[in-house]
């Protein structure tokens, strides 16, 4: 099912929907942390998204290190608390292995590489008007620039701008504790580009690449990559099974990150 190994220089990216498979299945590799943490969702497809990014997380990376994926050791310890919801670090006694994990309505992404940090993120196209959110996540240039798109296209517009934002938090592992609207990126137009955030790590260091997560989806990967090239591969699961009236993410789907 994910019998790929990472090539040097290459990321790589695997969807899976939350329907896939049975609870059982996805519960079976898990470590008490991560069924403790499932079993806090109150909604069944909150609860199945979680456990089918933590199950998909453990089998790719249990091919990567050669071990079963009960076995590998996964460390979501909070920067603030003594809570397992940080973002997921896997503890090798090799090389490291960077990962990130992203949901968001029947779409389920996890990216993994040896090149460096890395988040990903997955979002659906809003079906609400995104005007009180975008006042509290944009940058006043952001803001303004999102106002003069028409009103039907700020919908995927602020996914975009969206998605850049938390993808590149996500790596770093600062996540939302830094707010949104303290970073800039390039226009949902352009091509996905860090313009400014109150980090140390030079904007020009976060590299993105954006994803085929199928219509009704936007997603991007961000890594901390610098000047070094990046094959980014995007794969689908076995038994992935998009909704009804949506496209499918086409297998093995190859882009390359590197220096303009």
């Amino acid at each position: 099912m994910i019998a790929s190994l990472l090539a040097p220089g290459e990321c790589r990216v695997w969807w899976a929907t939350p329907g896939h498979r049975t609870v059982e299945t996805l519960s079976a590799v898990l470590s008490d942390p991560e069924l403790e943490r499932a079993a806090k969702f109150r909604r069944d497809p909150d609860r199945r998204r979680f456990l089918t990014g933590a199950w998909l997380l453990r089998t790719a990376a249990a091919t990567q290190l050669g071990v079963r994926p009960e076995d590998v050791v996964v460390d979501r310890s909070c920067m603030d608390c003594n809570r397992h919801h940080g973002k997921p670090y896997i503890r090798t006694s090799g090389r490291r292995l960077h990962v990130s994990v992203s949901h968001s309505g029947d779409r389920v992404a996890v990216a993994m590489t040896r090149v460096g940090a890395l988040g990903v993120d997955v979002e659906a196209v809003p079906s609400t008007p995104v005007d009180d959110l975008a006042r509290c996540a944009l940058t006043p240039d952001e803001l303004r620039a999102m106002e003069a798109i028409p009103p039907m296209e700020r919908y995927e517009a602020f996914a975009r701008v969206w998605t850049r934002k938390e993808a590149a938090l996500k790596a770093t592992g600062h996540g939302l504790r830094i707010s949104p609207d303290k970073l800039e990126v390039s226009g949902p137009e352009e091509d996905p580009k860090l313009l400014s955030w109150p980090l140390e790590i030079p904007p020009d260091d976060i590299r993105f690449v954006d994803l085929d997560p199928g219509d009704g989806y936007v997603a991007v990967v961000a890594l901390i990559s610098g000047a070094r090239r990046v094959d980014v591969v995007e794969s689908q699961v076995i038994g992935y099974r998009p909704a009804a009236a949506t496209r499918s993410p086409q297998p093995d789907r190859s882009r390359v990150l590197q220096a303009a």
